[in-house]
C-alpha cells in the first residue's frame, strides 16, 4: 500500500516538475505565494470556467433559435405554397365543372325543346 502511495506521489511530483510552466499559467499565484493564493486561483479558475460555459450555452441557444426560426419560416412558406396550389386547383376544377354543367344544361334544354329551335 505504501508502495502505491509512493508511486502516485512520484508521478505527481514528476508531473509538477515537467508541467510547471503550464501550472503557472493556470494557477499563477499558487506557485509564488503558496496555499493562501490557491483559494484565489481556484476561484479564478472556477469563474473562468463558468464564463466559458455561459458563453458556450448562450451560443448554442442562439444557434438553436436561429435554426428553429429558419425551420418555422420554411414550414410557413411550404404551407403557403401548398395552400395556394390547392386553391388554384380547386378554382380550375370549379371552372371546369361550371363549363361542363352549363354545356350539359344547354344540351338538355335544346334536346327537350328542340321544337322551339328555329334553325331545325
Amino acid at each position: 500500500m505504501f508502495l502505491k502511495i509512493a508511486i502516485i506521489a512520484a508521478i505527481i511530483i514528476a508531473g509538477g516538475v515537467l508541467f510547471s510552466s503550464e501550472i503557472q499559467v493556470i494557477l499563477p499565484k499558487t506557485i509564488t505565494i503558496g496555499v493562501d493564493s490557491l483559494e484565489t486561483d481556484v476561484k479564478t479558475l472556477a469563474s473562468k470556467s463558468l464564463e466559458s460555459a455561459e458563453q458556450k450555452i448562450e451560443s448554442s441557444v442562439q444557434k438553436a433559435e436561429s435554426k428553429i426560426s429558419g425551420v418555422g419560416n420554411q414550414t410557413i412558406q411550404t404551407a403557403e405554397t401548398a395552400i395556394n396550389s390547392s386553391a388554384e386547383q380547386v378554382g380550375t376544377k370549379l371552372i371546369e365543372i361550371k363549363q361542363n354543367s352549363t354545356q350539359y344544361v344547354e344540351e338538355s334544354i335544346s334536346d327537350k325543346f328542340s321544337f322551339l329551335d328555329s334553325n331545325k
